[in-house]
C-alpha cells in the first residue's frame, strides 16, 4: 500500500533552467571562452552558435532572430545573445552595418553583447587595465604578451579556466570603469533597454568598451553554483 502512495504522489516540481542561445562571429576564442562558463556551471541549456556564414553584424543577427524563431514552438530560448566586435581601425569608421544590427535586435528582443575594438579586449581586462584607445592588432599583441592566448594565430586562450576563476571579478570591474559601449540613441545595450547618449557619439568613440560581462553575469545568475 505504501508503494502504491509513494507511486501516486507528484513528482516534485524542479524549475526548469533557462534556455541560452549565444551566436558568435569568432570561431576558437570567443568558443573557448563560453565553453568554459558552460563547464563552470554544470549546465547543458546554453547553446553557442559559431556564425560561419555572415562576416557582418547584421547578419549575426539576423541568423539569430532565425534560430530564435525555429524553436519557439518546441523549445523556445529565455535570452537570445550576439557577440561581435566594432573592430574600429585606425581610419575610425563605423563597421558597416553595426548599427542598423542593433537597431535591430533591440526590435526583436534580442540581446549584444559588443566588443571595441574586439573581443580581445574583455581578455585583456583579466590581467591588466588599459583604458586608452587601442586597435585590434595591439590588444591582440598584447593578449599574447601577458600569456592570456597562445597558439599560431594567437587566438586560443591559455588556461581559461583559471582565468575565469581567479581574474573575472577584475576583468567585470574594468569593463564597468570603462563607460561601457554607449551608442546612439535608441539601440540597446547588453540589458536590451534603449541608451541614452549624446547623437555625435559612435561606436568608435567609446573605444575600449565590452559588454561581454553582462552576458556572463546573465548566465551566472541563470545558473548558480550548484554546492
Amino acid at each position: 500500500m505504501a508503494r502504491k502512495d509513494r507511486a501516486r504522489r507528484p513528482a516534485r516540481n524542479l524549475k526548469q533552467e533557462k534556455r541560452f542561445l549565444i551566436v558568435v562571429e569568432g570561431d576558437v576564442t570567443e568558443r573557448e571562452y563560453l565553453e568554459a562558463i558552460k563547464r563552470s556551471r554544470q549546465m547543458k541549456s546554453v547553446e553557442v552558435r559559431i556564425e560561419h556564414r555572415y562576416t557582418d553584424p547584421v547578419g549575426i543577427v539576423n541568423e539569430a532572430r532565425r534560430l530564435g524563431g525555429a524553436a519557439r514552438k518546441a523549445e523556445p530560448f529565455d535570452e537570445i545573445w550576439c557577440v561581435f566586435d566594432v573592430e574600429a581601425k585606425l581610419t575610425q569608421q563605423t563597421r558597416f552595418g553595426l548599427r542598423d544590427a542593433l537597431d535591430t535586435a533591440l526590435r526583436a528582443g534580442l540581446k549584444c553583447a559588443v566588443s571595441n575594438p574586439c573581443f580581445e579586449i574583455w581578455l585583456l581586462w583579466h590581467k591588466a587595465n588599459w583604458s586608452a584607445w587601442i586597435a585590434s592588432d595591439a590588444v591582440q599583441r598584447r593578449c599574447e604578451e601577458l600569456g592570456i592566448t597562445h597558439g599560431k594565430d594567437g587566438k586560443h586562450i591559455r588556461d581559461v579556466g583559471s582565468l575565469l576563476r581567479d581574474c573575472y571579478l577584475d576583468a567585470r570591474n574594468r569593463a564597468n570603469n570603462s563607460g561601457q559601449l554607449r551608442i546612439l540613441r535608441g539601440v540597446a545595450n547588453a540589458d536590451n533597454q534603449a541608451l541614452e547618449g549624446n547623437e555625435t557619439e559612435t561606436p568608435e568613440d567609446t573605444n575600449p568598451s565590452s559588454g561581454v560581462h553582462r552576458l556572463v553575469d546573465a548566465i551566472c545568475a541563470a545558473f548558480p553554483v550548484r554546492e
